[in-house]
């Protein structure tokens, strides 16, 4: 059955995740918080935070060079999974991919 993204779930949640760890920032109604972006694929994340926002919470996310809308789809205490309104395109997914490894080379760390 389609969701609301106009695709079934599990076909969402079947894209192919990469694993990142890139500093950002999250924005909660008009609160800006500091998180690590863990995983990313197009069509969402997995994000580290000092306080996950709850379940169902609409969040504003900095990625891949654009403030994204995302929808908080689990939390636990320390992470949490959102799936973004607009999936990224593949060129905006290489994009952010490429910054992710520039900054690890840029520290002598690997992603």
């Amino acid at each position: 059955m389609p969701d609301r993204y106009g695709k079934g779930r599990a076909s969402r949640r079947d894209g192919v995740r990469h694993k990142v760890f890139v500093p950002t920032t999250m924005t909660v109604h008009l609160a800006r918080e500091r998180v690590h972006l863990l995983d990313l694929s197009a069509h969402g994340a997995l994000i580290h935070a000092a306080a996950p926002p709850p379940k169902g919470m609409s969040i504003r996310i900095e990625c891949a060079g654009r403030l994204r809308r995302a929808r908080v789809m689990w939390a636990g205490a320390t992470r949490f999974g959102v799936a973004f309104t607009l999936s990224l395109s593949d060129d905006q997914l290489a994009a952010a991919l490429a910054e992710q490894q520039r900054a690890a080379s840029a520290h002598g760390t690997a992603a």
